[in-house]
């Protein structure tokens, strides 16, 4: 992997080096967020990508793009992770070259709690409930009233994962909450999946004001840690709409502390959350959605038009 670019600051000023888009050897060039890169010198260089390469736009960003900048690249395809990102795509590019390839969640990996939890040197005979995240002031204080609430009802661990290096929120507090165990790490995808296994639900709490109308969004965390197959506990929102059974939603305080009693107790409606998890997990694994990809791949190499 090559770092060419900053993303830091000001976008305009930041360092870009052409040499990796141009020296390097590809048949197709996948570009997402590129309002995070430098414009300007990527501009300048486009043509020459053009002429070896065909070049596949993923749309993550929340709305169409503001920057007039962007609409003078040519994109051979773009692509959207459903219907509403979609919906706001065709309305400055063709239609049939606007695709729809979801978002994929993680590997399906079964987990060993007890396992999990001797390599992390985390209690085995409390319940445990996980959130990590970059944005503390949005996804744990809002909820920590009614998880202390529970706790005093049915005592169990709420294990926080946030580095202090990435993110701007004071996180100290939460070491003064006795039931709570803040731990400052950034981590990987496997040992994320390890605390998940670890744990008995997985809480990722959104806020409504997340979402601004017009907005598309997709909860990449949720889908990223689904494989774990861990009950996943968290707002009903705009995140999440399109889940059905595959998460446990909440929008209330008594809701989300039902909600956990249940993952703690095991409910019958849990195992109906996980089976729908893994229906999903089988249906968008990162396999099935790299397939799209590459079959969409072929048919632009190939000249193919729909």
């Amino acid at each position: 992997m090559i770092r060419c670019f900053g993303d830091e600051g000001d976008h305009r000023e930041t360092f870009f080096h052409p040499e990796p888009f141009l020296d390097a050897d590809y048949d197709v060039l996948v570009v997402q967020r590129v309002e995070w890169a430098p414009l300007e010198p990527l501009k300048r260089i486009f043509s020459e990508i053009e002429k070896k390469a065909k070049i596949v736009y993923v749309v993550h960003e929340r709305r169409l793009q503001a920057d007039p900048l962007f609409y003078e690249f040519h994109w051979d395809a773009i692509v959207c992770f459903d219907k509403r990102y979609r919906a706001q795509w065709v309305r400055r590019f063709d239609d049939d070259n606007v695709h729809l390839i979801p978002y994929p969640t993680g590997h399906l990996q079964r987990g060993d709690k007890e396992k999990a939890r001797r390599e992390l040197h985390l209690p085995f005979d409390r319940r445990i409930v996980l959130s990590f995240g970059w944005a503390p002031e949005l996804h744990v204080f809002p909820v920590l009233p009614a998880l202390e609430k529970l706790n005093k009802r049915l005592p169990f661990l709420y294990l926080v994962l946030a580095h202090p290096q990435y993110i701007q929120a004071d996180i100290q507090p939460l070491e003064r909450h006795a039931f709570i165990e803040l731990r400052h790490e950034l981590a990987t995808i496997d040992r994320i999946y390890a605390y998940l296994h670890a744990s008995d639900a997985f809480l990722m709490h959104k806020e409504k004001e997340e979402v601004q109308p017009g907005e598309a969004v997709v909860p990449s965390s949720i889908l990223m840690c689904m494989g774990a197959l861990t009950p996943t506990v968290t707002a009903d929102t705009e995140f999440v709409w399109f889940f059905d059974k595959e998460v446990m939603k909440y929008s209330n305080e008594d809701e989300l502390s039902q909600l956990l009693i249940n993952a703690f107790n095991k409910d019958e409606s849990v195992g109906t959350v996980l089976k729908s998890s893994e229906e999903y997990v089988v249906d968008h694994s990162p396999g099935r959605i790299a397939g799209e990809f590459i079959k969409l791949f072929g048919k632009l190499l190939a000249g193919v038009t729909e």
